[in-house]
């Protein structure tokens, strides 16, 4: 009769599983935690993930700063360079998202904070079955596959040892990091120009509701730009934590 039971609860467990596999491959609501939610690009994947009927935990070091008002959002207090932080935030979750502003006080592309959150993620999921899927907004030059042609295609002076340079070499450090690693990831790398929006704030939005993809190069529209609208931006990034379309991979988005 133990056995029996056994059984049963085990083809339960399975069938359970399978269940909310087959629950998350319709697209139904996700669990998303988001670092960098009262940043501006963060802040809007926050927006588009609660406009599709998504659960979302918006974290930051200092959450009185998150004013997001909806039912299915909450604040956090956390650091996505702290392992066990990002750990606690994780379980539970069905996607992470990153989208964190590289640390101009560092002049060391691994000590910058797109590269120290990557690890972060990596050292808080490996070895965990069924982990939360990750996606870390990248930057456009990390489109290149080694530091020689990153630095040769730069699309403006940066000068090694500079913070500016390690910023985007951080973004190639973090690349190969999760390359490296076993945990479910993705980097999305948005094209040279981000319109819509400065460091200092949301401007004027344009979504066109469409852009396109590559793993391999850079994309550019009819009139030979590299661009992409903030707010497609957004879309892209949540698009591709219910689709799962480029998983270990990293992707360009562009016009």
């Amino acid at each position: 009769m133990r056995r029996i039971y056994r059984s049963l609860v085990s083809t339960f467990f399975v069938l359970a599983v399978l269940s909310n596999a087959a629950i998350a491959a319709d697209g139904d609501a996700l669990t998303i935690v988001v670092y960098g939610a009262s940043g501006k690009i963060g802040g809007l994947i926050v927006n588009e993930a609660l406009e599709r009927g998504h659960t979302v935990i918006g974290v930051s070091r200092n959450p009185g700063n998150l004013t997001t008002e909806h039912e299915n959002f909450s604040a956090a207090k956390g650091d996505v360079t702290d392992v066990e932080s990002f750990s606690a935030l994780a379980r539970g979750a069905d996607s992470i998202a990153i989208s964190v502003r590289g640390d101009a006080g560092k002049s060391e592309p691994e000590n910058t904070t797109h590269a120290r959150a990557a690890r972060t993620a990596i050292s808080a999921l490996s070895g965990i079955e069924s982990g939360p899927y990750v996606i870390q907004v990248g930057g456009a030059t990390s489109v290149y596959e080694d530091k020689e042609e990153m630095v040769a295609k730069l699309p403006m002076p940066a000068e090694p040892g500079t913070p500016f340079f390690a910023m985007l070499m951080g973004h190639l450090v973090a690349l190969e990091a999760y390359r490296a690693s076993d945990i479910d990831w993705t980097v999305i790398t948005p094209a040279y120009e981000i319109t819509g929006w400065t460091p200092q704030g949301i401007t004027a939005t344009n979504a066109t509701g469409q852009y396109r993809t590559s793993t391999t190069e850079h994309l550019f529209d009819a009139d030979g730009k590299s661009r992409i609208d903030v707010a497609d931006l957004a879309a892209a990034a949540v698009d591709e934590l219910e689709n799962r379309n480029y998983v270990q991979q990293r992707f360009m988005i562009g016009y």
